[in-house]
């Protein structure tokens, strides 16, 4: 997501919306991102402060070469919270390895999972992934060789957390249900039929319109309710200067509860709502009323 960049802010769909029943205030199911593990002595903090934005799930980036008793002692501090951890990983570069072919040791993700899990007892509650195949040179170049590995690369984390007893989650750009793989069928569903949960990288502040949120998102939206999948969608708070309009970096609160009510009030709402990242949506939260 760090590295998610839009090409297709301008999308030529149907103006066509979903309904939305009211503007009441809702109940919403808060998940988050966190891309680095605070030190030892500062978890307790980080966890009291996510309990206190009422998250349910942090997506914990997993460094590989890092020291995994930080990520056993986050998991038991956070579950005592009541928050879930979901172990996050993604390196485009791994597509192109697919992970365990060209990196056999302890670096590599698929191993890592299995070493931590040998290790402890404090088991992380899901395996979320975010690959992002199209920040690779080759996405240009040699698509359907990129779509392959990357495919071949989710279902080997398929694999591990199925065995594991962990459900997968994927993060994916809103946009992969325009783009088929070899047999013709788009990745977002692929995906949905893959993983026990999607999240679209939905990045919109504000819900109607041909470029809104629910413009975007009702494709995988229809499919993933007419299938019976879990799809959330994840909303951005991180500075991007050069696509400002797709981030609530410097807007209002008032403007983020509208946009989460309207989505949450729709007759497909989402299964969450993904604050990315968990520092920026800090940030943004302390300096807006």
């Amino acid at each position: 997501m760090k590295r998610f960049i839009l090409s297709l802010l301008c999308l030529t769909m149907a103006a066509t919306l979903l309904p939305v029943r009211t503007e009441a205030a809702v109940t919403v199911t808060r998940h988050t991102v966190m891309w680095s593990i605070p030190e030892a002595k500062q978890i307790p903090t980080k966890v009291t402060q996510l309990a206190n934005r009422q998250m349910k799930r942090v997506y914990l980036h997993v460094a590989v070469e890092g020291d995994r008793t930080l990520y056993r002692t986050f998991v038991e501090k956070a579950h005592l919270a009541g928050i879930e951890v979901y172990f996050l990983f993604g390196q485009p570069s791994w597509i192109t390895n697919e992970g365990t072919t060209n990196r056999p040791n302890v670096e590599d993700p698929l191993a890592w999972i299995s070493v931590y899990l040998q290790e402890t007892m404090e088991r992380p509650d899901g395996i979320s992934v975010d690959l992002e195949p199209y920040a690779l040179p080759a996405w240009e170049t040699d698509q359907a060789s990129v779509i392959a590995s990357y495919q071949r690369l989710l279902t080997a984390f398929h694999d591990v957390s199925t065995a594991q007893n962990l459900p997968l989650q994927l993060f994916l750009p809103f946009w992969f249900h325009t783009v088929p793989d070899a047999s013709g069928q788009p990745l977002s569903e692929w995906a949905m039929e893959l993983a026990d949960e999607v999240t679209l990288m939905s990045y919109r502040t504000v819900y109607s319109g041909g470029n809104g949120l629910a413009a975007i998102t009702m494709t995988d939206a229809l499919y993933a309710a007419s299938h019976q999948h879990l799809l959330s969608y994840a909303l951005e708070f991180t500075e991007l200067p050069e696509t400002p309009s797709i981030t609530f970096y410097g807007k209002t609160r008032t403007a983020l509860n509208q946009l989460v009510n309207q989505t949450m009030n729709s007759s497909l709402p989402p299964s969450a709502i993904v604050y990315h990242d968990f520092d920026a949506y800090q940030d943004f939260m302390r300096s807006t009323q």
